[in-house]
């Protein structure tokens, strides 16, 4: 019986990196995932081993080629990856851990030393509201005393790519992440570079997420790969998590949101619009000319995380369960409790505000953790309602897909079709960052990837006139900021 040929698509995400193998036909016919460490013990501080995630990318490709056996043949290789993570290279080494984006260490820094009129100056230019999580700043600030030390400095993403091709090459939508990436001229923008006192000969090349190169020898060793398997550049895993539910037909229109340990929410758009009032991030698709009007909340999975280590027995899947099924049968509304879910030292959405911290109201003794835990997954969904509302301000949405940990729950694929009052298709993948990184390679039928891709579609139950009331208190309770006009 002659193998499937198949690619392996690889996101080296936030908290594990997941690997899938996808068939020329669009089938899934393979995953695998690895965890790995993050170092919380400073405030602010979130920082990786980058060892640690050529280790775990061997160890799950291990897991998949097992997985495979002598069914498929591995054609290729494509990878997506958290942003903004930085990594420090010097002879071709890293010269440090790698500073995630959850670390707000540099975001003080970084709001002293800008002010309205270099913001906007830097939005109209990158698409991109600057604060310490972006790569440069992030650089200056922790790397600022041996700048010249640095050979190299890139994404997550560009260091994986780096590792297994030995060249230092970045795409559009990971390079929005340096905070220098020039949307008008497709380049970095050597002004941004002096602000920040980095020589563009630190930066990577800058190639199309099409970009392909063969497997090195440490590549193919690292993923146990024939020699010279075609390696794709990919992108940022948020635009390959939507190109795995959009696809490049049915971009138009539809709002995406991709929930994970934080949760990305993106509407694409075939021309790139600069919001007036500067709410959220305009991103570079993979597609050409194509852009996503993004805005990331950075506390949602990992909010689940810290109220299940709170009210229940974190450890034990089965504690947690029990205790997520008591939140959702509480009533909507949380019996008055609001919460605001700010929980990661600062706020982004479209409200892009490093002092926001998460916060309670209407906390009485009769209160327990299901109740607070209602309303954090409420707080949650209305925050994504708010983003959704600002994108809609430039055109009706059609609908709204959900995918990874909400997909797989109904009940909070339900609520959120309640608060939003909008259809819901949940699309419950392995990884969509790393099926949509497989299907940017080009090797795939995504028409058949599609026609087989099965979504479960919630629509908006009699609890939705409710949380209109509901929303309403909370965003008198938790009103928006005006960014600065452009």
């Amino acid at each position: 019986m002659q193998p499937t040929s198949c690619v392996l698509g690889i996101d080296l995400g936030t908290s594990a990196i997941k690997i899938v193998a996808v068939s020329e036909d669009g089938r899934v016919v393979a995953s695998a995932r690895e965890s790995y460490r993050t170092n919380f013990t400073a405030a602010g501080q979130a920082e990786q081993d980058c060892q640690d995630w050529l280790i775990a990318l061997s160890v799950t490709a291990k897991k998949i080629r097992s997985r495979l056996g002598r069914k498929a043949s591995i054609e290729a290789v494509a990878l997506a990856g958290q942003m903004p993570t930085l990594v420090v290279l010097s002879n071709h080494k890293p010269v440090a851990p790698a500073i995630t984006w959850q670390d707000s260490r540099a975001d003080k820094w970084v709001s002293e030393r800008t002010n309205s009129n270099l913001r906007r100056d830097i939005y109209l230019k990158t698409g991109i509201l600057i604060d310490g999580r972006y790569l440069a700043p992030m650089f200056r600030y922790h790397h600022g005393a041996g700048l010249r030390k640095a050979h190299l400095i890139l994404s997550a993403k560009d260091f994986l790519f780096q590792a297994l091709s030995g060249l230092a090459v970045t795409d559009p939508s990971t390079a929005s992440g340096y905070g220098l990436y020039n949307l008008h001229t497709k380049a970095w923008d050597l002004e941004l570079c002096q602000l920040w006192d980095i020589a563009t000969e630190q930066l990577p090349a800058i190639e199309s997420s099409s970009f392909r190169v063969p497997l090195s020898k440490r590549g193919s060793q690292l993923l146990g790969c024939r020699p010279g398997t075609p390696l794709m550049l990919g992108s940022a895993d948020s635009v390959a998590g939507v190109y795995a539910l959009t696809g490049a037909q049915r971009l138009a229109n539809a709002a995406t949101v991709l929930t994970g340990t934080s949760t990305v929410i993106m509407k694409c758009d075939s021309q790139p619009r600069w919001d007036l009032r500067s709410r959220y991030l305009l991103t570079p698709f993979a597609v050409d000319g194509w852009y996503g009007c993004e805005a990331d909340l950075l506390a949602t999975g990992s909010a689940r995380a810290w109220a299940a280590k709170i009210f229940s027995d974190g450890a034990n899947k089965k504690a947690q369960t029990s205790f997520w099924q008591s939140a959702y049968k509480v009533a909507p509304g949380a019996d008055g409790v609001l919460f605001a879910p700010y929980l990661a030292g600062g706020e982004q959405g479209v409200l892009w505000n490093p002092h926001l911290r998460g916060t309670l109201t209407g906390l009485t003794l009769d209160h327990d953790g299901a109740r607070i835990a209602r309303a954090l997954i409420e707080g949650m969904c209305f925050e994504i309602r708010r983003c959704l509302q600002v994108f809609e301000e430039e055109g009706p949405l059609s609908d709204v897909r959900v995918t990874g940990w909400m997909a797989e729950i109904p009940e909070e694929s339900q609520l959120l079709a309640d608060i939003t009052g909008r259809s819901v298709h949940a699309f419950a993948l392995d990884s969509a960052s790393a099926i949509g990184a497989a299907l940017l390679s080009g090797l795939i039928d995504y028409e058949e990837y599609f026609a087989n891709t099965r979504a479960a579609i919630f629509s908006p139950s009699e609890q939705s006139q409710r949380y209109n009331e509901i929303y309403a208190r909370y965003v008198v309770q938790f009103p928006a900021t005006e960014g600065p006009p452009i």
